[in-house]
């Protein structure tokens, strides 16, 4: 039975299908309306093979309910996972986003150079934040990135990959992934990590500033051979006037080894606005349906349906990456219980302040009538301030927050010439530099010699004044780690932040290290706290990545390929079954030197190992056979019989 169309009007607990959008791998896509919230959603049914599976359901559960935990406008809610008893099916609810995929777009044609790295660079910022919670995506490409009404690029069928490695569809030798878009290191045989999506989506930023794929072949193998062994082809060949930096940051991302790769998706992100001179995503880029989508959540969860159940990890807050904004100390979970709790006393207080102002209003309006305003008075007036600073619009990323008491400044009071009757404040600006987060990734107490290792640094401007000019993070005691001693920094506006990431390297040698930072202005003044990294190096292997094939140039043949007849080596029959069996001995020519024999068709599973094909065939009949070739980039076929060997046996 087909479930295409057998759940077509049916209800699974409080979702009834509505139609049919499409199918995969792993399950039969649904449009679903939730009846309660009156919304769409999209549905998901397992295949019932999958579901029969041994240990599947629990496995692909726990995938599901790590990623119903990921909260971020660039990356495709989901709401529920459960079983339906009465047609016995698993099946998982998510958004539905009825916008076009990348793909669809690129089938168009008309996506500008700016737009797609503004895709780019919003997809970067989804992985950024998956990777910090351990999630790989493991199939970055165009057909699995939506888009909103708002025009915002949202990234689905998060985990669906590893899901599918996880059951037994792999046993065969069957790839998980796109072979056009992916990494080399999954080519051999690796499995997928956060540099693998970096990879899968220089990809797609490949595709969407030159038109095309880096790579193209006919066959899968022959594609995933090309991003293993071939030089990726530089994109200012195919587009005139190609900013040179863009440039280099694609084929950076499409590094062959891994670890030349960015190291982080954050890096990814930055790094494309940069070289778009944004400070900010453009106004496309605000996430203007991320409200939406968690009111919708939260409403769900108030009518009193069901969820995934919990993870032992804490919920993170949503980030409003895009939208420039003052930062604010962040509230724990229980802060607007302890807001209630402590109203009375806020109302108290609130009106001890109105008498005590009050009082000291008249008091200084009669030292204004006579000519003169008390000085303990003048401490606690409000100072006039002349600096005009223009708010500095940041992306904001996840940092930890802690409190800290805001520094006052002391105003001084300029003598007024005479006849003046209102005196005039000027401010004395103190920078600081507030240390919001500091922290090690990864935050190993014990970590092998020559270890890459990142410090991550969010800071904020907690004075009215904006930085000058030259300040920088500067280091002031202990080890550099192969990082540079001083980090220029830009002129922050009052009251924003700035992230920063730092590579250390741990030394050779065991120890308990350390690296000691500071803000400093251009004068050499420190304006924060001591950012301390310590390190501990042990006596622990190195951790070295796994390399990857030696790529060695290959002469061009003087001889196209060539599929020469199979020989028979040797043969017996069966008179009994009135079969006969042999076995053949494959050989070709030309080409490079290195063949791959494949039968009727190239695939894992009919592939010729060591050049040699056992058979079984009908007595007294040739036996019809067709051989694929495959050597380099060329592909030659043969198709015949071989011959059965004692015809003088068969009766006439």
């Amino acid at each position: 039975m087909n479930t295409a169309y057998f759940l077509i009007g049916k209800t699974l607990g409080k979702y009834k299908i509505v139609r049919h959008l499409g199918h995969g791998g792993m399950a039969e896509v649904f449009l679903g309306e939730q009846i309660h919230l009156d919304r769409q959603v999209a549905i998901k049914i397992l295949h019932p093979f999958l579901a029969e599976e041994t240990g599947f359901v629990n496995r692909f559960q726990r995938e599901a309910r790590i990623v119903a935990t990921l909260r971020h406008p660039n990356i495709v809610q989901v709401y529920d996972f459960d079983l339906n008893e009465e047609f016995g099916v698993y099946y998982m609810v998510m958004e539905y986003i009825e916008g076009p995929t990348l793909r669809e777009r690129l089938e168009k044609g008309g996506i500008s150079q700016q737009e797609g790295v503004r895709i780019a660079a919003a997809i970067a910022d989804a992985l950024e934040y998956a990777h910090r919670r351990q999630m790989v995506h493991r199939d970055i490409k165009p057909a699995n990135i939506l888009f909103t009404s708002e025009n915002q690029p949202v990234l689905t069928d998060f985990g669906i990959a590893r899901m599918l490695s996880l059951t037994g569809l792999t046993a065969s030798g069957a790839m998980v992934g796109t072979p056009a878009y992916m990494a080399p290191e999954i080519g051999i045989g690796h499995p997928g990590t956060a540099l693998s999506d970096i990879y899968s989506l220089g990809v797609v930023l490949y595709q969407l500033v030159t038109g095309q794929l880096p790579f193209d072949a006919e066959v899968p193998m022959a594609l995933v051979m090309k991003h293993i062994n071939e030089p990726v082809p530089a994109p200012s060949r195919l587009v005139a006037n190609l900013p040179p930096k863009l440039e280099a940051i694609i084929l950076k991302m499409l590094m062959k080894q891994p670890e030349k790769r960015f190291l982080s998706a954050g890096e990814v992100a930055t790094a494309l606005r940069n070289v778009m001179g944004w400070e900010t995503p453009p106004a496309a880029l605000v996430n203007t349906t991320t409200t939406a989508r968690m009111t919708a959540s939260t409403a769900e969860t108030a009518q009193g349906a069901p969820s995934l159940p919990a993870t032992e990890e804490p919920e993170q807050p949503l980030l409003r990456r895009f939208t420039p904004q003052a930062a604010t100390p962040s509230d724990d979970n229980n802060s607007r219980a302890a807001e209630r709790r402590q109203r009375p006393l806020a109302r108290a207080w609130r009106w001890m302040l109105i008498l005590i102002a009050g009082i000291a209003l008249g008091f200084t309006g009669w030292g204004v009538i006579m000519g003169q305003i008390p000085p303990w008075i003048q401490q606690y007036l409000p100072a006039r301030q002349n600096v005009t600073t223009t708010p500095q619009a940041l992306s904001l990323t996840e940092a930890t927050i802690t409190p800290t008491a805001q520094r006052s400044i002391a105003p001084t009071w300029t003598p007024m010439p005479e006849g003046v009757s209102t005196p005039t404040a000027t401010m004395t600006c103190t920078q600081r530099a507030e240390v919001l987060r500091a922290e090690l990734v990864p935050k190993d107490a014990i970590l092998p010699p020559q270890t890459m290792v990142r410090a991550d640094i969010t800071l904020r401007n907690r004075e009215a004044c904006a930085w000058p000019e030259g300040t920088r993070l500067a280091l002031t005691a202990g080890e550099s780690f192969g990082s540079d001693n001083s980090i220029p920094l830009q002129a922050l506006a009052a009251g924003a932040q700035i992230q920063l990431q730092l590579y250390f390297r741990t030394p050779e040698t065991p120890g308990a290290y350390r690296s000691v930072w500071e803000v400093q202005l251009p004068d050499g003044r420190a304006i924060s706290s001591a950012l301390i990294f310590p390190l501990t190096v042990g006596d622990l292997p190195t951790f070295t990545p796994a390399p990857l094939p030696v790529i060695t140039e290959t002469p061009t043949p003087t001889e196209p390929l060539t599929a020469l007849p199979p020989t028979l080596r040797e043969w017996t029959e069966n008179l009994q079954a009135q079969v006969w069996q042999g076995e053949l001995s494959l050989a070709a020519e030309g080409g490079s030197g290195n063949y791959r024999f494949y039968r009727d068709a190239i695939r894992a599973d009919t592939e010729i190992p060591n050049a040699a094909l056992r058979f079984e065939w009908r007595r007294c009949t040739d036996f019809p056979l067709t051989l694929i070739v495959v050597s380099g980039e060329e592909i030659e076929r043969w198709q015949g019989s071989i011959p059965y060997p004692a015809p003088e046996r068969c009766q006439p």
